[in-house]
């Protein structure tokens, strides 16, 4: 027997936007299994809620399944014996008190091929009797590490290939189904993508975030607010993810802390999303959202903030450099390089003062102290020039002299300075340290920005140091570095 009008009903109202998926399950899987189809192929875009429709479906017929992730299994041996394992605990059946570990074992070595695998499975009705329908549904199949072509027509003749009535096959897929299958007497129940309207509906429906407010959680302009929140996402982000459930999701989820920061200190009303949104509108501006999203840190679980005023001092030596390099870069005319950097020094000649600025009653761009303005994107080549350069003349390493020890009585210390100044002269850091990884960290920190979401190394991309001259000033005491006779332009 069908799922009924009210149950059907019920189980749309908790399935949005897939009643027509729901009524050709229902058509194609009962709970007698003698009037079940063999195999059900469900295929679809993926998170367009193929697995949860099947599965809220089954639970609404009160039938036993067996879930398995394919895309978890490396081998199809693997695979296999997970698929009998799983029927075989789901069935819920009450094994005698003679049922060995030898047992277990013999019905593992069975799983080995599809073959060994309905001979166990044959194996396990016959002695336990077990007549129930069950379903065993294989998802993500066509994301297994091993080639599955052959053993997805094997799935769909396993009523024809054994004396197994009870078994039903739902294989839930992304793509195409493999040429080597014939299909047409199976039936194949298509799930269509979200229309951008459906997203929204069905992320409003469901309020994924709270104020963590007694005020506002529960309330009507909670509730308002969390709807403008989703359609303003969904808007932004649906031509790049799609109809994707799943990035949509860890977006809004991502981003909705600091999103209602102004609500929640009392600066903005909730009632004032524009304002809200306008204050917050750089969050949803950063290269990382997309890149980053799903995707979860190792450490932390968390999202990597970005660290404006953050804790530079664990950062490796080279790591410390180079920042300053990118900050000096960042924040110094290149035309003014030569002059700065070069130990061949430019003449300088005393600016007269100008009577256009006068007249016009405001300052110029080069009146005004670089560190109050925003940083500008520079090339990599010119960051490790500048990094070069300072690294030689102020690295501890490079720079720990003899003179000041108590033993300095013999001139063999005065050739050693000589020969550890022309070793400085020729040394090259590239050429000693992987700057790759070290620029890669300090990128994902939120250290560096980058011009566009390419490669570390493209040809085009060029960077910029994001953080303040207080975290520069810091970090240039801890290596006695005097990064503001560079910054000085008099």
């Amino acid at each position: 027997m069908s799922l009924k009008a009210e149950e059907s009903v019920d189980l749309k109202a908790q399935v949005k936007e897939r009643g027509y998926e729901i009524d050709l399950l229902n058509a194609f899987i009962n709970r007698d299994p003698t009037l079940s189809s063999d195999a059900v192929i469900v295929h679809g875009y993926k998170s367009v809620g193929k697995t949860l429709t099947v599965t809220s479906f089954l639970d609404a017929l009160n039938v036993k399944y067996s879930r398995i992730n394919c895309d978890e299994c490396v081998s199809k041996k693997i695979l296999l014996q997970r698929c009998f394992n799983r029927i075989r605990k789901d069935s819920g059946v009450q094994f005698a008190e003679g049922f060995s570990k030898a047992d277990y074992l013999r019905y593992g070595r069975l799983g080995e091929n599809f073959s060994t695998f309905i001979s166990a499975l044959e194996q396990f009705i016959r002695e336990t009797e077990y007549s129930e329908h069950h379903v065993l549904i294989l998802d993500r199949f066509d994301q297994c590490m091993e080639a599955t072509d052959e053993l997805f027509a094997s799935f769909l003749k396993l009523r024809e290939q054994s004396m197994i009535p009870n078994i039903t096959i739902v294989v839930i897929i992304s793509g195409d189904d493999p040429r080597e299958v014939a299909t047409l007497a199976t039936p194949h129940i298509y799930f269509r993508a979200y229309t951008e309207d459906q997203v929204i509906r069905i992320l409003q429906e469901t309020p994924l975030c709270k104020f963590n407010m007694e005020d506002l959680d529960g309330t009507t302009a909670g509730y308002e607010f969390w709807c403008q929140y989703v359609k303003v996402i969904v808007d932004l982000f649906f031509q790049y993810c799609g109809s994707d459930m799943t990035i949509l999701k860890d977006i809004s989820m991502r981003l909705w802390d600091r999103f209602i920061e102004p609500v929640k200190s009392g600066e903005l009303k909730v009632t004032e999303f524009v304002k809200v949104y306008k204050q917050n509108v750089d969050l949803f501006t950063s290269d990382n959202i997309i890149s980053n999203s799903a995707v979860r840190d190792f450490k932390t679980l968390e999202e990597e903030k970005q660290i404006e005023n953050g804790n530079v001092e664990d950062l490796p030596l080279h790591s410390k450099f180079f920042l300053l390099a990118s900050y000096l870069a960042s924040y110094i005319e290149q035309r003014n390089d030569l002059q700065k950097f070069s130990k061949v020094k430019g003449v300088k000649y005393k600016k007269r003062a100008s009577t256009t600025v006068s007249k016009r009653g405001h300052l110029l761009k080069e009146d005004i102290d670089t560190r109050l303005l925003s940083p500008n994107f520079v090339d990599l080549e010119r960051i490790l020039a500048i990094l070069s350069v300072i690294y030689r003349n102020y690295a501890p390493s490079l720079n720990r002299s003899d003179k000041d020890e108590l033993l300095y009585i013999d001139d063999e210390i005065i050739v050693n300075e000589e020969k550890k100044e022309i070793e400085k002269a020729k040394f090259t850091l590239t050429s000693n340290i992987d700057l790759n990884n070290q620029i890669a960290t300090l990128f994902s920190l939120g250290l560096l920005s980058k011009s566009a979401s390419s490669d570390i190394l493209g040809a085009r991309l060029r960077w910029k140091c994001n953080i303040n001259w207080p975290t520069a000033e810091g970090l240039a005491k801890l290596l006695n570095f005097p990064i503001a006779e560079f910054l000085n332009d008099n």
